[in-house]
């Protein structure tokens, strides 16, 4: 053992010291307009005939690459959003430190006034613990979101219900400039849009600084805000053939020390698809087939207003104010032709025809406030206090299903209602300490509140009182309570070409949930433990090399521990388990990145995850004819695989990006419904960005999705394919934007389920044609700044869950 630990500090400290014979060049990298840390940037070292020589990456706001032979060289610094710098022949002397100094970096601009994309930006920047994509890498994003940016992004998909995944799960945390939105999941992203962002960032193995929920990881949007001391602001607008509408907008003034910003958003973006479903059940002996043919819609509504301030006297003190109000109303439904025949131990019954609609909503009235305060006590060390308080004053989740003759006489129908309100909270206060230029420790508390309560009520079609009839053994009022204790400690350092960061998080989570009705009443309390660890290692012109491992959790929430039925159809009812346990994820990564002078990189990333006590819905047979999905612990699970990205220019004018995800799946069923499974997994997505003038660029995108393998059956492969068009005017300030998706129309989702007692077959199609304008008029912007806070184009399915 000792001989190891040896080993490895003789490893770590060769690597901080440049070879014999070798030289070595340095400098600083810093944004041109405010002097600010261009971090992460990637340093690449060529010799006179253009052959990459060495490279590195800028830590904090300086660089050293070493292990140069003695030569004329020229360096090159890229970063996304900034124009590239390349410098003057530089002369290295055999053995010795070239400094460039400070090397000022622009933002890619024409003009002084007006900011305008001119130059395809990186689409990816590999950093020690996250990767960030661009904001207007992607043309197919336009009149779109952040879901839109996301799609293009190896490892995320859009599913058959518009449902952003990662990595195959949804249980993600979202982030807007560093602070918890109030949306959830896929309807926080699809609040912001596209045309208002700067970067997004994913951490796939969040540090112990973090939160240890989202199973897969972080998305955190960067928006632009105000340039310089002036006045600020974007608009966009955006409509669809699909009948999608939206207006977002948002103002910012900065006079010294203060900025002052206020916007909002209203929109509904929707969705159809073409929708069938063959289903066969059989339920004590009665054995049921049906098939349903018609359209399934989906539309999110978001009015939502955010307004706030900041003080930043740029050496003690920051302070962030900010306000959100509005609200949000989400719903889907589908209107269908349904034929059904049932039988009993091989006896006929009857054969019918009926007419199904059915409908859902979610409608919020939402409000939340945060401060954010950071005191430099020293140049060496800061304290940051955050605080967060989300309310939603009112909150419905509407079911309703119905069936007709088809001479229109009712014959079915449900409605269910369940309203409550809802508190969540969080503080945290952080303590850093700068120990060197590249070190710091790091340690913090942060507490976390989610609480509450309402009821259910139902009601359903009474044949001989011919209404809706209220069935009292449905009534369910409810209250739940999760709060979190959390203590985490960090280390970040550099030894020489290597990066690292080393945390532990530990929490104490107190669980509450009463269900008096129902006679369920839980007080849970338990203690866990997180650690992450990060390393990064710069080989020069090799390029680099990563680890990371993360530790995480997937804590069921109330709504998935209900035990009382909700219908998503009259033929389709969901049911919650208040037994269901935390799901616990260990992933590792390894990573490789390089940069090439000509703009183009790779990067590959091997991953592993293996998850404990998958939490899953599963579907059986209920009633004759009728189905209950309910969530469990499924089993455990096993994920391995790679994925990859490569940029490069086929010509001037022609910027390709090829990514690609390919993984194993093996999954051990637990439980008696389900099965174990295993299979090979990927997707591929073809991005070309054309630069057809100036201002001009055309994008057009292909999308493959392999088979995929489930807890109960499998989902077959498609492809699609999007076409994108912008044009600026204005010197920037106006950007038109058109985007075509599925322009060939080969988008089609189909999924097979079996079980004991049930085989199923599910198909959906994407409305055709789904075309989206898009108009942005921007004026003195520029990426947000983080300051403390809790972190420093889809195929359009729709009737999945059916």
């Amino acid at each position: 053992m000792r001989n190891i630990v040896a080993s490895i500090v003789f490893l770590l400290v060769s690597a901080s010291l440049p070879a014999q014979g070798l030289s070595s060049i340095k400098g600083r990298v810093v944004d041109s307009a405010d002097g600010t840390a261009v971090e992460f940037a990637d340093v690449i070292v060529s010799d006179m005939n253009d052959r990459v020589v060495a490279s590195g990456t800028v830590s904090g706001d300086s660089f050293i690459v070493s292990g140069i032979k003695a030569d004329t060289v020229l360096v090159t610094v890229r970063m996304i959003g900034y124009e590239a710098y390349v410098s003057e022949p530089v002369r290295l002397a055999e053995g010795k430190t070239a400094d460039l100094g400070t090397i000022l970096m622009n933002r890619q601009s024409v003009g002084i006034q007006e900011v305008t994309v001119v130059a395809q930006k990186n689409q990816i920047v590999y950093k020690l613990d996250r990767k960030t994509i661009s904001g207007s890498s992607s043309l197919t994003a336009g009149g779109g979101t952040a879901l839109d940016i996301l799609s293009n992004v190896s490892s995320v998909q859009v599913d058959a219900d518009g449902e952003l995944t990662l990595r195959g799960s949804s249980n993600y945390l979202v982030y807007v400039d560093g602070k918890p939105s109030p949306l959830e999941g896929t309807a926080a992203l699809q609040q912001i849009p596209a045309s208002s962002i700067d970067d997004i960032e994913i951490i796939t193995t969040p540090s112990a600084r973090y939160r240890s929920d989202g199973d897969v990881g972080i998305i955190n949007i960067k928006t632009t805000g105000p340039s310089a001391d002036r006045f600020g602001g974007v608009i966009n607008l955006t409509g669809s053939t699909l009948g999608t509408w939206g207006a977002d907008g948002k103002l910012s003034f900065r006079n010294g020390h203060n900025t002052f910003y206020a916007g909002g958003t209203f929109q509904d973006i929707k969705s159809k698809g073409a929708f069938k479903q063959d289903k066969t059940t059989e339920v004590d002996g009665y054995r049921t087939v049906s098939h349903s043919d018609g359209e399934r819609f989906r539309s999110n509504r978001t009015m939502i207003g955010n307004a706030g301030w900041q003080f930043d006297d740029g050496k003690r003190h920051n302070f962030v104010l900010d306000l959100q109000m509005g609200e949000t109303k989400n719903s889907r439904g589908g209107d269908m032709l349904y034929n059904e025949s049932r039988s009993f131990e091989g006896t006929p019954l009857y054969d019918n025809v009926y007419n199904s609609a059915d409908r859902y909503m979610l409608h919020k009235k939402l409000m939340q406030a945060s401060i954010d305060y950071t005191w430099k006590i020293s140049p060496r060390s800061e304290i940051n206090a955050t605080s967060r308080l989300r309310y939603d004053r009112y909150s419905l989740e509407y079911t309703e299903s119905n069936m007709f003759t088809l001479e229109g006489v009712r014959d079915e129908g449900t409605r269910g209602y369940e309203e409550e309100h809802h508190w969540d909270a969080d503080g945290a206060v952080v303590y850093k300490f700068d120990f060197k230029p590249e070190g710091t420790l790091e340690a913090g508390y942060q507490y976390i509140t989610y609480s509450e309560h309402g009821e259910f009520k139902f009601k359903s079609w009474d044949k001989a009182a011919q209404d809706f009839i209220w069935d009292e053994s449905q009534h369910t009022p409810f209250y739940y309570r999760r709060q979190t204790h959390t203590l985490f400690a960090m280390v970040t350092d550099r030894l020489g070409s290597v990066d690292f960061d080393a945390g532990l998080r530990a929490e104490r989570v107190i669980d509450d949930v009463t269900l008096e009705k129902l006679d369920v009443s839980k007080h849970d309390k338990i203690w866990d433990f997180f650690p992450s660890a990060h390393v990064s290692y710069d080989a020069s012109a090799a390029g680099v090399f990563s680890f990371g491992y993360s530790r995480r959790t997937n804590r069921p929430g109330i709504w998935q521990r209900e035990p009382y039925i909700t219908y998503e159809d009259y033929y389709t009812r969901k049911v919650g388990n208040p037994d269901i346990r935390a799901e616990y994820i260990n992933s590792l990564e390894l990573g490789y990145r390089k940069g090439f002078r000509n703009s183009g990189n790779l990067a590959a990333t091997l991953f592993w995850r293996n998850r404990k006590d998958v939490v899953d819905w599963i579907r059986m047979p209920y009633e004759p004819g009728i189905t209950l999905d309910k969530i469990v612990n499924a089993g455990n699970q096993n994920e391995y695989g790679i994925e990859f990205s490569t940029q490069f220019k086929t010509w001037k004018w022609w910027m390709m990006t090829i990514n690609g995800d390919f993984y194993r799946y093996d999954f051990k069923a637990t439980r008696s419904d389900c099965k174990d499974a295993s299979g090979f997994n990927y997707m591929l997505g073809w991005i070309n960005n054309f630069t057809v003038a100036k201002n001009t660029r055309i994008q057009f995108d292909g999308h493959f999705v392999g088979p995929h393998v489930l807890t109960q059956g499998s989902e077959k492969a498609y492809c699609y394919f999007d076409l994108a068009a912008r044009q600026q005017f204005a010197k920037g300030k106006i950007a038109l934007s058109l985007v075509a998706h599925d322009i060939f129309h080969t988008a089609v989702y189909e999924n097979l389920r079996s079980t004991a007692g049930l085989e199923s077959r599910t198909w959906v199609r994407p409305k055709y044609p789904n075309i989206v304008l898009g108009f942005t008029f921007r004026f003195n912007t520029k990426a947000a700044k983080e300051k403390g806070g809790a972190i420093s184009g889809e195929a359009g399915f729709e009737g999945k869950e059916f």
